[in-house]
């Protein structure tokens, strides 16, 4: 694992150093310069890894995670809902009496040039969506949860996947500008861990699920028309659903303790006397 973790990084890191060294800024609805090829460092060292460990078999597996869309609909559901929260880009200034934003603005994305609006979201999801999450969730989480608790698994990918990000508080515009609210992004960035990493167990280990739900969740925090107030709001959302998450994983890691504890719990020397005589009867009985 940790292994995979250290070629994430490697790959990534070098393409953002790049940049850093020549001085660019990467700003939303401008193709270059852009960061979207270090975007691509944990899939990249998910598929080595794998490769080096699994071979064919497990290069295999990973290809149809990426590819299952049979998941139910309720999920694509969760999914749509999530982007659904774009609206509110426009509904905020309405309220306010500002300035609508232009649709094109909805789909303004750090560093993607000013394309159609389906060509951005294409984009995003393959590079942003499923570069990101082949590694974190489709990767890490899926080895990690095999053999530890879902809220450690979460926490440790979580803690990985915040400190990928800390190249782009030097070269991306959105993140630059974040100041003290840097403090209010790791916490996001915690509870999408939490989150994402239900949507994987529960989605059926799904990558395709984790990496639209993420690419979702992006386009209403980080384009140029839903700003700091819809980012705020859908915020809120995500930790809000995180801590249900967690309340629902202890109680169920009680209930399970408990129902241990039924089973190994001890006879006492009364029952177990009763038991020896209702055998003795048995053996008496008439056959």
């Amino acid at each position: 694992m940790l292994g995979f973790f250290a070629l994430a990084y490697l790959l990534s890191w070098s393409w953002d150093v790049l940049l850093i060294a020549r001085g660019d800024t990467v700003r939303a609805g401008v193709g270059w310069p852009t960061h979207l090829p270090a975007l691509l460092g944990p899939a990249v060292a998910a598929v080595v890894v794998t490769a080096v460990v699994e071979g064919r078999a497990g290069l295999g597996d990973l290809a149809r995670r990426m590819t299952r869309w049979r998941v139910g609909w309720g999920w694509w559901a969760i999914v749509a809902g999530t982007a659904s929260l774009m609206l509110l880009g426009a509904i905020v200034p309405l309220l306010t009496g500002s300035d609508v934003p232009a649709l094109g603005d909805f789909t303004r994305y750090s560093g993607i040039g000013s394309l159609t609006p389906i060509v951005v979201v294409v984009v995003a999801l393959l590079v942003n969506g499923l570069g990101e999450e082949t590694g974190w969730r489709g990767f890490a989480v899926d080895r990690l949860l095999r053999e530890h608790s879902f809220t450690w698994t979460a926490v440790v990918v979580g803690a990985g996947w915040a400190g990928w990000h800390l190249p782009f508080f030097v070269m991306v515009d959105g993140f630059e500008r974040m100041g003290p609210l840097a403090i209010g992004w790791l916490v996001g960035v915690m509870a999408g861990s939490v989150v994402l990493t239900w949507l994987y167990r529960e989605g059926h280990r799904s990558i395709l699920l984790v990496a639209a739900w993420h690419t979702a969740y992006n386009f209403t925090s980080a384009t140029d028309a839903t700003g700091a107030v819809v980012g705020t709001v859908t915020s809120i959302l995500v930790i809000s659903w995180a801590v249900w998450i967690l309340r629902q994983e202890h109680l169920s890691a009680r209930s399970s303790v408990r129902r241990r504890g039924e089973d190994a719990a001890p006879v006492h020397p009364r029952q177990e006397h009763q038991a020896h005589q209702h055998r003795d009867l048995q053996g008496h009985a008439p056959r």
